[in-house]
C-alpha cells in the first residue's frame, strides 16, 4: 500500500480550491502552468492557477525553467583549428629560397619533389604559389626569373592559371638562421625530453640525474 503524505494531499486540495476560485475547472488535474486548461479557464492564466498553488502567468511573459545553452564540445574553438590548418597547407606552397641552386633558377632535387607536389594539389586547392624573395630584396631580377620558371613548370603539369596564381613574397612565417635554430632545436628536446626520458622528472628517467647521468629513479632537472 502506498501512503501520500499529508502535506502533498493538502497541497493539492490547496490547488483545487484555487483553481476552482479562478474558474480554471481543470487546471488541477494536469497543474501545468499556462498550460491550454488553464488559460481557457482562467481566461489568459489568471493568479492563483498554478502548479503547486504557484501563480500562472501570462502565457506571454512565462518561460520554463532556463536549460543553459550549452554548444558542442570543441565547437568553439574549431573555427580556430580550421584557420590553423589552412594556414598549415598555405605553408605547403611556398618554395623557399634553399630549394634553389645557389644564385639560379635551377630547382635542387627537393625543389623539384616539392614543384610536384604543389602541381597535383593545385587544382583543389585555392593557395597562391608563393616564391620566396631574396633577402632584403636584392636581387628582383633573379625572383623573377624563379616565379616565371616556376609557373611554366606547373603549367605544363596541367594547371592553366599557374601565372596568375604563382607570386614573388615573403614566406608567411618568419625564417631562421643556424643558430636560432639550433637554439630551438635544443630547447624543444630540453622541454619535450628528448634526452633519456625527459627533464624535471622525478622518480622517472632523469635526464642528468642525481648520482649518475640518466640514473633512473634520479631527480631530473631543466635548463
Amino acid at each position: 500500500m502506498i501512503r501520500i503524505p499529508k502535506a502533498w494531499i493538502g497541497a493539492s486540495l490547496a490547488l483545487a480550491a484555487a483553481c476552482s476560485l479562478s474558474g480554471c475547472v481543470s487546471c488541477h488535474n494536469s497543474c501545468d502552468p499556462c498550460g491550454s486548461s488553464c488559460n481557457s479557464g482562467c481566461g489568459g492564466c489568471g493568479t492563483g492557477c498554478g502548479f503547486w498553488g504557484s501563480c500562472c502567468l501570462n502565457p506571454h511573459t512565462w518561460r520554463h525553467p532556463a536549460i543553459p545553452e550549452t554548444l558542442p564540445l570543441g565547437s568553439t574553438v574549431r573555427a580556430h583549428y580550421h584557420t590553423m590548418e589552412a594556414n598549415g597547407e598555405a605553408a605547403d606552397f611556398i618554395i623557399h629560397d634553399h630549394e634553389f641552386s645557389g644564385n639560379t633558377a635551377d630547382l635542387t632535387p627537393s625543389g623539384r619533389d616539392h614543384i610536384a607536389e604543389i602541381g597535383a594539389r593545385m587544382r583543389s586547392t585555392p593557395f597562391p604559389v608563393l616564391i620566396e624573395r631574396s633577402e632584403n630584396n636584392s636581387d628582383p631580377e633573379l625572383d623573377a626569373h624563379r616565379r616565371q620558371i616556376v609557373a611554366q613548370v606547373l603549367y605544363s603539369m596541367g594547371n592553366p592559371d599557374a601565372d596568375q596564381r604563382t607570386i614573388v613574397s615573403q614566406p608567411y612565417g618568419k625564417g631562421l638562421n643556424s643558430q636560432e635554430a639550433e637554439f630551438d632545436y635544443y630547447n624543444f628536446l630540453y622541454t619535450r625530453g628528448g634526452f633519456g626520458g625527459g627533464f624535471n622528472n622525478v622518480g622517472n628517467f632523469g635526464g642528468f640525474g642525481v648520482g649518475g647521468a640518466g640514473g633512473a629513479g634520479g631527480i631530473g632537472f631543466g635548463r
